[in-house]
């Protein structure tokens, strides 16, 4: 039985990795949905209420930031909005998985622990169950948000018409026009050197009222976008480079600080978590099943 699950595991990989290259859009969009409404129908069989009541109000809050990233014409606050609600869903992801890590070490340390009577059933620890709780509900949610925001980064910048998939873009980019949100972007504008360090901004033209500037990033293409923006569609939207011309941006230029390169390490953790908790279970459930309808244990 073993072999067997070891085969199907391995066969099953193949299907998938065929199916991501060749049919990137239905693979990512089943994931997601997968991802999204499994654990939550698994909490209601399981009466795990304060999980489901926790995704709820994700769901909520989640539908309304897709709702406004597929508004045509696209405001163009949106994507700034869009990016800083996935940007506190990650940081609250983050700080919530690392203190169930930090809770499970504590354990592992022997902090916690329940001396059990002879006789007794064993007590799992308060510490124990916390700490899962919370790195469980970091890393979920983080994958959640991170399958959503990459829907929500292509369908703006497809809507703006700046940017394509494949081929060139409907509309034509004007100088000094940011291409994630279409609107002007300031005089306040910094650029990327060789070793891919971001430089202090060049103030060309003080703003008119003495107005706050809103800093501007020039790529090495020679296309400008606001700090946040950019900052947004590269880090958060998981895109590595220009939303225009397509051309390959140094992701180091926008990791200011070591929390950002952490944080970029943990995002591609979850990346490789997301076949874990989809793929997986439906990979088991079929195996299962052809073990009953054939007769093997």
């Amino acid at each position: 039985m073993g072999l067997i699950i070891i085969v199907s595991l391995v066969a099953f990989q193949f299907v998938l990795l065929y199916w991501k290259k060749h049919h990137y859009r239905s693979y990512q969009g089943i994931t997601t949905i997968g991802l999204w409404v499994l654990p939550f129908l698994l909490a209601l069989q399981s009466k795990w209420h304060q999980f489901a009541a926790f995704w709820i109000l994700f769901s909520i809050l989640n539908s309304w930031i897709i709702y406004k990233a597929t508004r045509k014409p696209l405001h163009h606050l949106t994507p700034k909005l869009v990016y800083k609600w996935f940007w506190i869903v990650y940081q609250v992801s983050y700080v919530t998985g690392l203190i169930g890590y930090f809770m499970m070490f504590l354990t592992f340390m022997g902090f916690g622990a329940q001396e059990t009577k002879e006789g007794q059933d064993p007590v799992t620890p308060g510490l124990v169950y916390w700490g899962l709780t919370f790195l469980c509900y970091g890393i979920y949610f983080g994958i959640l948000g991170r399958d959503f925001v990459e829907f929500c980064t292509e369908s703006m910048a497809s809507t703006l018409g700046y940017y394509t998939k494949e081929g060139f873009p409907r509309k034509h980019l004007r100088l000094g026009v940011c291409a994630i949100c279409g609107n002007h972007v300031s005089n306040a504008i910094s650029t990327i050197d060789a070793h891919g360090q971001l430089q202090a901004p060049v103030v060309l033209q003080p703003s008119p009222n003495g107005a706050p500037v809103e800093p501007s990033i020039k790529l090495n293409c020679g296309h400008e976008f606001h700090e946040e923006c950019i900052r947004g569609w590269c880090l958060i939207g998981k895109k590595d480079m220009c939303p225009y011309c397509k051309e390959k941006v140094d992701l180091r230029a926008f990791k200011i600080n070591p929390w950002d390169t952490t944080q970029h390490l943990y995002l591609n953790l979850l990346d490789a978590l997301r076949y874990m908790i989809v793929w997986q279970p439906v990979i088991m459930g079929v195996v299962q099943f052809g073990f009953n309808i054939s007769g093997l244990e």
